[in-house]
């Protein structure tokens, strides 16, 4: 079952994560503007919850690879990581160098924190979860 568990958290995890780059993330105050995930993730390197992303891959390979404790440390710190976006007040708007506040947070964002989130429980279920011992066949003598 851990096996099922751990396959459908990856599945999950990074369907939300694509779905959030084509939804918007930071809302502008002026104009009705915003950022959409996708433009996050290719310029967004300025920002210290843009590291997460790095994160969240190395979390999914650990827990592809079994390495449940190390992939839940990882997504804990992407996380964390991906909650300093909050903080965030301004961004930039334009190539001019004008900014603008940020007075919210669209679909995208929430997704992306979900697809974190889903990393984590997925790590923290397959570390308690009961594995199957393995039937190790003798050859006959």
């Amino acid at each position: 079952m851990s096996n099922k568990i751990r396959i459908g958290g990856l599945a999950v995890a990074g369907l939300l994560f694509f779905l959030s780059l084509g939804f918007e993330t930071l809302l502008y105050a002026d104009d009705s503007s915003f950022a959409i995930g996708l433009a996050c993730l290719l310029f967004g390197m300025g920002y210290l919850a843009w590291y997460a992303n790095f994160c969240v891959v190395f979390s999914g390979l650990f827990l592809l690879g079994r390495q449940h404790i190390l992939a839940g440390l990882i997504a804990a710190i992407a996380l964390g990581l991906s909650l300093t976006a909050l903080t965030i007040t301004e961004v930039p708007k334009n190539e001019a160098g004008h900014t603008a506040p940020v007075i919210g947070y669209g679909l995208g964002f929430y997704l992306w924190v979900a697809s974190i989130a889903v990393l984590l429980g997925t790590a923290i279920y397959c570390v308690f979860a009961p594995q199957k011992p393995i039937a190790i066949a003798t050859p006959a003598a």
